[in-house]
């Protein structure tokens, strides 16, 4: 790969003066997963995955399946089977990619705090979910809450029950509120798709009069991804999970970036960055009985402000 960023992520790491460490971060982004990190990737029971609509909207999803649903047949290509797949089958995720290829996948072993990204271009073949990478990295431990899933060979299907709006209720903000842990689905000008992980203690995602949320952005790995993509493209997705009950709520919207807010308050719940994304919805989906699986908390992370 001649070139691991696009305009955008370079826009942000010059802003913020992290050109060195990003060019030597940005030297794990590949177009194939590392050998290592295969048996991680197949023995996950979730996954997360971004797609986007025909209408240009964003949206990040919850994959969750019996043991070996995702394979790495060979280091370039990625495969989900959907015969294997035990939650919501109704997902957004699935009419987006027949409509658009282009998916970003994370997955993220919540209670190691491991995380490895894969971006590539999806085709269906029968119940499987094919993948060519384009990108294939790991990332780093920080911000995220440690649960361990009940894991089982086989998960118990569901009947999702299906909520949808386009202005956030009570319900919803009370949700947004209390969350700790927040998905992130972003799009590059050139239609490339990611997904990402944002983390802290609860209330870290305030919302404003508006209903606009407010995320704060904390140290990390200088590669800007996220933020490149919003400067380059504001359409984007958040997805919240309720651990306790098995539900998701998946939002789709615009983000707008927040350099410069250097008073005190803001240093302590930025960690020192001074910079924020701002998000506002245009729709919401919320998913009751997304999914059957146990979680137990263990811990916060202790990189969280």
């Amino acid at each position: 790969m001649s070139q691991v960023y696009h305009s955008g992520e370079r826009a942000i790491q010059q802003k913020v003066g992290e050109q060195l460490a990003a060019e030597s971060n940005g030297r794990v982004i590949t177009d194939t997963v590392a050998k290592g990190a295969i048996n991680f990737i197949e023995k996950q029971p979730m996954a997360i995955v971004s797609s986007v609509s025909p209408a240009g909207q964003v949206w990040i999803s919850l994959l969750i399946g019996d043991f070996g649903f995702t394979m790495v047949p060979h280091p370039n290509a990625l495969v989900f089977d959907q015969s294997m797949i035990r939650s919501d089958p109704g997902d957004i995720f699935y009419r987006n990619i027949g409509q658009n290829p282009q998916i970003g996948s994370l997955f993220i072993e919540l209670s190691t705090r491991r995380r490895y990204r894969i971006n590539g271009i999806s085709s269906r073949n029968g119940t499987r979910i094919e993948v060519s990478i384009q990108e294939a990295y790991p990332n780093c431990p920080k911000y995220i809450q440690r649960r361990v899933i009940s894991f089982s060979e086989h998960f118990k299907a569901t009947h999702a029950h299906i909520t949808e709006g386009k202005q956030l209720g009570k319900p919803e903000k009370d949700w947004i509120g209390n969350a700790d842990t927040v998905f992130v689905g972003s799009r590059s000008e050139e239609g490339n798709m990611d997904a990402s992980h944002r983390g802290g203690n609860p209330g870290f995602v305030e919302i404003l009069e508006d209903d606009s949320l407010k995320i704060p952005d904390y140290p990390g790995n200088s590669m800007y991804n996220t933020f490149g993509n919003i400067i380059e493209n504001p359409h984007a997705g958040l997805l919240f999970v309720d651990f306790a009950l098995g539900q998701t709520l998946q939002l789709t919207g615009q983000a707008h970036l927040l350099f410069d807010q250097y008073a005190e308050n803001d240093l302590q719940k930025t960690a020192g960055t001074g910079r924020y994304w701002s998000f506002k919805t245009t729709r919401w989906i919320r998913t009751a009985s997304h999914h059957r699986v146990a979680w137990e908390f263990l811990d916060y992370s202790p990189f969280n402000p």
